[in-house]
């Protein structure tokens, strides 16, 4: 298949391209994307690797054109996946990918060496260059260089793919994450009843329970805080492969009364989050956190660490308060004070609500990606990831 030259005023043939569509940050990306791009300009499709996963489903449920590839299976290897992915980008004449994971990236580059025209623009997710697996820090150093153009979702970000793969400068772009303004009136009135915070102050966080997220950390936060308060009550949501070692861990620290596992909680952000009068996010890593930027719109006091973007997201004790990983007592401290002063948790929230509604909503998000698109497409473009010499 060829590309034929484009009509003015045609649509473009967007096709979002990712593995699965769990519950994660780079999935809410992907959902927001999906639902926000100008359909006036383009006609966008939705295409998962492996599964559709709940997010995936809920987009369809929504009308968006989305399918996961016939005969795939999470788990199970399929080496006909780019095959498979070619015959749909053929039939439904794709005029750009957007890939969002490796195998995505992979699969989306193999395409495109097999049709011309074919453009491909790939986000990077992952936020702690260059500690990935090594064959998949191998595929993504190969297939980078034979994209249209790359995005890092925050200038820390980019700067770790340009050293790690030695890329020139303009071969890195930045499009930063952004999300949706909390509903009115959302949340689940029964949430703070159901962890057991009644009149307790509620510090929670939304997270995958994997090393990156410093859950550890959070159980030593909630043990300090606990030994001069007894009115505080921790509750993280969300489920992971560490679940059993937290859980373990939290007993083995007298905190059974104190933090909560909820495990997963589909839209999370929306019936969870107007509970918390805290979000404290004690991550080891991250590229651009969607929880946190999730939490600032929800108007939330934070307490993070200062890792990735955060510190060029949140401004320390302007929107939130931030720390070094592993800064047991600092946090502990922060979260202390806070509980007793209404007037600072107001303070920082608002202040979160006002940055990211500035600055990090989808719809800064979407329309920066349609310029992308459209700039790729350009008469005589050429691809900008060459490498460092």
């Amino acid at each position: 298949m060829k590309s034929q030259p484009r009509e003015h005023g045609q649509k473009v043939n967007l096709q979002i391209l990712t593995t699965g569509l769990w519950v994660g940050g780079a999935e809410v990306v992907v959902q927001d994307l999906a639902l926000a791009l100008d359909r006036s300009r383009f006609n966008v499709s939705v295409c998962c690797l492996k599964v559709l996963g709940p997010i995936g489903q809920g987009l369809a449920d929504e009308g968006v054109d989305i399918c996961a590839l016939p005969g795939a299976e999470p788990g199970r290897v399929d080496y006909l996946t780019s095959l498979k992915l070619r015959r749909l980008i053929k039939n439904k004449r794709i005029d750009i990918v957007h890939s969002h994971t490796t195998h995505a990236l992979v699969d989306a580059v193999l395409c495109k060496l097999a049709t011309p025209g074919l453009k491909v623009i790939h986000t990077f997710h992952f936020g702690n260059y260059p500690h990935l697996g090594g064959r998949m820090l191998w595929m993504e150093r190969v297939c980078s260089r034979l994209t249209d153009r790359l995005v890092a979702v925050g200038e820390f970000q980019r700067q770790q793919i340009k050293s790690v793969f030695r890329l020139r400068d303009e071969a890195v772009g930045t499009v930063l994450n952004g999300v949706r303004p909390p509903v009115p009136g959302s949340g689940d009135p029964e949430f703070r009843a159901r962890v057991g915070a009644g009149g307790k102050i509620l510090v929670g966080t939304i997270a995958t329970l994997i090393e990156q997220k410093g859950l550890r950390d959070l159980l030593s936060v909630a043990r300090r805080v606990r030994e001069t308060r007894d009115d505080v009550r921790f509750v993280v949501v969300g489920d992971g492969h560490l679940r059993a070692e937290l859980e373990r861990l939290r007993r083995d620290l007298g905190l059974d009364d104190t933090v909560v596992f909820y495990g997963w909680l589909r839209n999370a952000a929306a019936l969870a989050l107007p509970a918390f009068d805290i979000y404290f996010q004690p991550s080891l890593w991250e590229a651009m956190s969607i929880s946190i930027l999730e939490a600032m719109a929800a108007g939330k006091a934070i307490v993070s660490t200062s890792v990735g973007e955060t510190p060029k997201v949140i401004e320390d004790h302007a929107q939130g308060v931030l720390f070094q990983p592993g800064d047991v007592n600092g946090m502990a401290d922060a979260i202390s004070t806070l509980a007793i002063d209404p007037r600072a948790r107001q303070r920082l929230g608002d202040a979160a609500a006002q940055r990211v509604a500035e600055r990090f909503t989808v719809g800064h998000m979407a329309r920066a990606y349609e310029k992308l698109y459209l700039d790729v497409l350009q008469p005589g473009r050429r691809p900008v990831t060459n490498a460092r010499s």
